[in-house]
């Protein structure tokens, strides 16, 4: 506050300040909340009451529920093991097993449950629904024959169940007595599946297609027509303002390219062996279940929706590696449906889980509800 030309002190120049932002970091605390529950007594001597204390994960229990809330979404969202999250909190001084930490998950997803059920009702009423699966490690024993995560998804959901394996019978089971169309790609079981569930319509994926002729196009440059073709039904969905629109452009426009692609696919020599032989091949194969859509104005070109569903337990299993028993895997479909549903509908996953587990001990069952 010195002046560099004369050396006087300076003075502050009132109202005149140059303002900036800057981003910083205020790290996460962790503290020891002491709590004093008051009691209460009235005149009659009938009774003594204890003031209701702060929300835990476990009644009685140490950790508060926020506490269990942040490490069902450091896991289950931001994808860190339960090892890690112990080494984390280890450096803020708390000092927390992780059998402890798993202690609070389970807490929290038996609380959860009925929320996770209802969210099961919720994904099998639409018209419309996708339906994928990939493999869930099993780390019961060395070499333990992999679980499979299911997932279904609608507009606005997103399903999760571990399963014991990707059968007919577990399509058939997982879907009940739904009716109505379901996307996916082309697994067999998904096709024996659908025969056993008579009101089920299978109906194809357009990005499946397309990733094959786009893996054929550097060797085999005439792929670039399909490739095109493909990006015309997408640009013609893309004008339609509302499902009378898009009902009306499918049938007219959206047929006239199919048909043209029909008639190139079943022209067009390739050989079986080559990536373009495949593609042909592939799509030729599933050309009755990536046709529906012409005449069902509901019907999604693809099933990418569901595939973004189960990206989050993909990228989970790559870090914390699976389950170890069956509740583990019952706790990782409860918490990636309702947090990837919350995303979705885009709520904020770890005040979601709070208020559902709240919820849930009035009686409540809340699923995340679009802003």
């Amino acid at each position: 506050q010195v002046c560099p030309s004369c050396g006087a002190e300076l003075k502050v120049l009132a109202g005149q300040a140059e303002r900036s932002e800057m981003i910083d970091v205020v790290e996460v605390r962790y503290e020891l909340v002491e709590v004093a529950r008051l009691k209460y007594v009235c005149a009659c001597g009938g009774c003594v009451e204890t003031a209701p204390g702060p929300e835990r994960a476990v009644e009685g229990g140490r950790y508060s529920l926020d506490f269990a809330a942040k490490v069902a979404i450091d896991k289950y969202v931001d994808h860190i093991p339960l090892a890690r999250q112990s080494r984390i909190l280890k450096r803020h001084g708390v000092v927390v097993t992780t059998q402890a930490l798993w202690d609070q998950l389970w807490a929290l997803s038996s609380q959860l449950r009925p929320a996770y059920d209802a969210l099961y009702r919720h994904v099998l009423t639409p018209k419309v629904i996708g339906v994928d699966q990939t493999g869930w490690p099993n780390l019961q024993k060395k070499g333990g024959r992999p679980w499979q995560m299911w997932c279904v998804t609608t507009d606005d959901a997103v399903y999760h169940r571990i399963c014991d394996d990707k059968s007919a019978a577990t399509f058939v089971e997982l879907l009940g007595t739904y009716e109505g169309h379901v996307v996916c790609d082309a697994l067999a079981t998904h096709g024996a599946g659908a025969r056993e569930g008579p009101g089920i319509t299978l109906a194809g994926c357009w990005a499946h297609v397309h990733r094959r002729f786009a893996e054929a196009e550097p060797d085999f440059p005439e792929a670039r027509l399909a490739l095109d073709w493909i990006g015309a039904l997408y640009e013609i969905d893309a004008r339609a303002e509302t499902l009378e629109e898009r009902a009306a452009l499918r049938r007219s426009e959206s047929r006239d390219v199919l048909d043209a692609m029909h008639a190139w696919l079943i022209a067009k020599p390739a050989l079986k062996s080559t990536s373009l032989g495949g593609a042909i091949r592939y799509a030729l194969a599933q050309w009755p279940r990536l046709t529906r859509f012409v005449d069902v104005p509901e019907l999604w070109l693809d099933n990418n929706r569901t595939e973004r569903g189960i990206r989050g337990p993909v990228v989970g299993r790559r870090n914390h590696f699976g389950s170890k028993s069956r509740r583990g895997t019952e706790a990782a479909a409860i918490f990636y449906s309702l947090v990837e549903t919350a995303k979705v509908r885009g709520v904020d996953p770890a005040r979601y889980l709070a208020d559902a587990v709240i919820a849930a001990r009035r009686g409540e069952v809340l699923l995340p509800a679009s802003p």
